[in-house]
């Protein structure tokens, strides 16, 4: 090569890293503390996830023993540090139970709108709306449990909120939409599904449509 284009090469290079030296270290750097963050928050996330497991379980443990005090201390300690993670929102729904069979319905209610409104998985979150809406249909409260089942998306639970949006109803003395809210929930169903004989039952007790 000969020198002198040499020297411009490196005259040139001089240039471009005088220019763009700075900003390509930053964006190194930037790179580097991006993928270290990414890393301790996966490992944070692992580490809340594997605690969150730990007292999940002993949660069950004491809810297969009864343990009442004992659900209620690992569950709030759930709800209170673990609340990102699927764990609160079962143990949310374990400790409604359990305030429920102890007759403490506020406390059952307060547990399953926890649930409702908190949980991180959408599955657990419409169980505990129907859960819901049952205790206040229960307590005679039909306004607040026809609209926790006729406002919300299903999401998979179709056949569950018509059916249950049908009890609301029939306690209402709506009859004729009680009925329709019942073959709703049937033709959600599968055709294979067991419930369906539980659907038709309730169907044939109504008697037929008065005006169709």
């Amino acid at each position: 090569m000969d020198p002198y284009e040499h020297a411009d090469e490196t005259e040139r290079l001089k240039k471009w890293w005088k220019s763009y030296g700075p900003a390509l270290i930053l964006g190194i750097a930037l790179g580097s503390a991006a993928l270290g963050g990414l890393k301790y928050w996966q490992y944070h996330r692992a580490k809340q996830a594997e605690a969150a497991s730990q007292l999940y379980e002993q949660l069950t443990e004491n809810f297969q023993r009864r343990a009442a005090a004992g659900v209620d201390e690992t569950g709030s300690k759930l709800l209170q540090d673990y609340a990102s993670t699927p764990y609160a929102g079962k143990a949310a729904l374990i400790m409604a139970k359990v305030h429920f069979d102890k007759s403490d319905i506020p406390g059952a209610r307060r547990h399953l709108q926890w649930a409702m409104d908190k949980a991180s998985e959408t599955a657990t979150r419409q169980i505990a709306r129907l859960r819901l809406a049952r205790l206040l249909l229960d307590q005679g409260e039909l306004d607040p449990a026809l609209e926790l089942v006729s406002d919300a998306d299903p999401a998979g639970f179709e056949a569950e909120h018509q059916e249950l949006k049908g009890d609301i109803l029939l306690a209402k003395g709506r009859t004729d939409e009680a009925r329709r809210a019942y073959r709703a929930a049937l033709d959600r169903l599968s055709k294979d599904s067991p419930y369906q004989r539980v659907l038709a039952m309730k169907l044939d007790d109504l008697g037929p449509e008065k005006n169709p």
